[in-house]
């Protein structure tokens, strides 16, 4: 069975520097979205298929030699949808929280990764523990690339 989960961190928690606006936030996730090599240390390579700006579709090499077609969709200056040919579906959103602070919210759908459909699904607990290391890494390439001036 593929399981689906969302988590949501704080894109500037305290100490965090430099500070992302909403606009560098949004600039990051295109760019995780056209580089993702950058973001996905098992992603080789990518082939660009198609690009219409906002919808483009590319082949991704991982490590292990599999190609996957990814589908990608943006909509400034809030979401991105990654549809994979293995099933799965990935969003990231941007969004406030009542206090006028910056979040993000990355969630899987269809497949969860790290987690094998015919295991049993980690708790909920678990799987926000195991999600902090996709924010914590794109949060600080997004951070990084903030501060070279490429956003």
């Amino acid at each position: 069975m593929a399981y689906s989960f969302a988590a949501t961190r704080p894109v500037n928690p305290p100490g965090a520097t430099p500070i992302l606006t909403e606009e560098q936030l949004w600039k990051g996730l295109e760019y995780k979205a056209r580089n993702p090599t950058v973001f996905f240390p098992m992603i080789t390579g990518t082939n660009m298929k198609s690009d219409e700006g906002n919808k483009f579709e590319r082949d991704s090499t991982l490590d292990n030699g599999a190609v996957i077609t990814e589908h990608m969709e943006l909509h400034a200056p809030t979401v991105v949808y990654a549809e994979m040919s293995i099933g799965w579906r990935v969003t990231n959103m941007i969004s406030y929280g009542p206090a006028d602070e910056l979040f993000l919210t990355i969630s899987t759908a269809n497949g969860i990764p790290g987690v094998a459909p015919d295991k049993p699904k980690p708790s909920a607990q678990e799987l926000n523990a195991m999600s902090a290391n996709g924010f914590e890494k794109t949060l600080s390439v997004i951070r990084e690339l903030a501060k070279e001036g490429k956003l």
